[in-house]
């Protein structure tokens, strides 16, 4: 079997999958989070307009709110498919049809640890149940002429084969696609690696990889899920979740483009800070500017040395164009600013000068700074102004 050390050889251009985002399920699942139905719309919009294959819409039978949000998606048209989480309960499967899905999400816990927990200490007996139940559930969605997908929660506690048989299982029923989760982010990108690839030489159905974010390797595990063969991942908008959050659905695609050049066409990576601002707008949760490619400072530049490079060349400081994202990029006026800006700020505000005459200018100014002094593009101007008796 390939190991997680042979992923260098992988030829990871011809590496097929798709997204089923969840960002209005697990997405919503987060204290002080609620998406109206209009809301949802939006950005289901949004995520259908950057190339998204699929999306859980929402769990159809939690409330009437939630089947109308689901409904007005499916509507819409989108040109993707959509889908309803759904525990292995027939009348689940019912309100996820009366909103006019393309598919349900079934799912049964596949851990010793949550058999015992939910169901009773007799695991063999309580998984046997489970199955059954799954297995008829697998059959009705299927004989009414919808899409499966069936996930085991808390794979990563599962023993492989006890998973594999349990996916294994589904597939002879009918299941579409195999779910495998991440449930408490406890994975490694070598685990996932070695697991998606135990299942993948035996199963015939894409397996999905699901991955949370309690470790921060979300998307490093999810990525390596792909590598190991998974045919469909499900990140989430911006990451955002249950507890730490999932995988960042933004941060999984730029990886597969810029590194991998996998997917770049397919997706449409100029949405994808548009996506990320809409779902920040409606959950109220603010990132980081810290926050990879999207995130304020990610095409930020403050550092003198950092922007003479990028001035002269901007691969020096940025492995790929902010404009590909949506994004333009800055230059900061910081402590740490050198001649190179303040040339390139002054020759941008018409002033005629050589990068010589910039630097003796910026030499005098440091000379003569008070502590703690702050600049911006005005105040090199009025100072440049000063310095030449303007």
């Amino acid at each position: 079997m390939e190991t997680f050390n042979d992923m260098s050889a992988v030829n990871a251009q011809e590496k097929k999958f798709f997204f089923c985002d969840t960002t209005l399920r697990d997405g919503e699942q987060v204290k002080g989070v609620h998406y109206t139905p209009q809301q949802k719309l939006e950005i289901a919009s949004l995520l259908a307009k950057a190339g998204v294959e699929s999306i859980d819409a929402g769990f159809a039978a939690t409330s009437s709110e939630e089947r109308l949000a689901i409904k007005m998606i499916c509507e819409a048209d989108l040109g993707m498919r959509i889908m309803s989480m759904c525990r292995v309960v027939k009348n689940d499967v019912d309100h996820a049809i009366s909103c006019g899905v393309n598919g349900v999400i079934l799912f049964i816990p596949g851990s010793d640890i949550h058999i015992k927990a939910k169901f009773g200490e007799n695991v063999l007996e309580e998984r046997r149940k489970l199955l059954d139940n799954a297995v008829s559930c697998i059959k009705y969605a299927k004989d009414k002429g919808l899409f499966v997908e069936f996930g085991i929660e808390d794979s990563s506690r599962t023993e492989d084969s006890v998973l594999f048989e349990m996916l294994a299982e589904a597939e002879a029923e009918g299941a579409d696609i195999l779910g495998t989760t991440d449930t408490v982010g406890c994975m490694t990108p070598e685990k996932i690696y070695t697991k998606t690839r135990y299942l993948t030489e035996r199963l015939h159905s894409p397996v999905g990889v699901h991955c949370h974010n309690d470790l921060g390797l979300a998307t490093a595990n999810t990525i390596a899920g792909i590598m190991a063969g998974a045919g469909y991942v499900s990140p989430t908008v911006s990451g955002i979740g249950e507890r730490a959050g999932n995988a960042s659905l933004e941060e999984v695609i730029m990886i597969m483009n810029t590194i991998y050049h996998n997917g770049a066409e397919k997706y449409d990576t100029r949405q994808l800070c548009r996506l990320v601002k809409l779902v920040e707008d409606y959950s109220g949760i603010k990132h980081s500017p810290l926050k990879p490619i999207t995130g304020e400072n990610a095409f930020t530049h403050e550092s003198g040395i950092h922007i003479d490079g990028m001035l002269k060349n901007t691969d020096t400081y940025e492995f790929f164009s902010p404009d590909i994202v949506g994004r333009q990029r800055k230059y900061v006026l910081g402590k740490h600013i050198g001649k190179s800006a303040v040339w390139h700020i002054l020759r941008q505000n018409s002033f005629d000068l050589t990068v010589d005459e910039a630097a003796e200018f910026w030499s005098s100014v440091r000379n003569n700074e008070t502590l703690g002094e702050i600049y911006d593009e005005n105040s090199i101007i009025m100072l440049y102004k000063d310095f030449k008796g303007v």
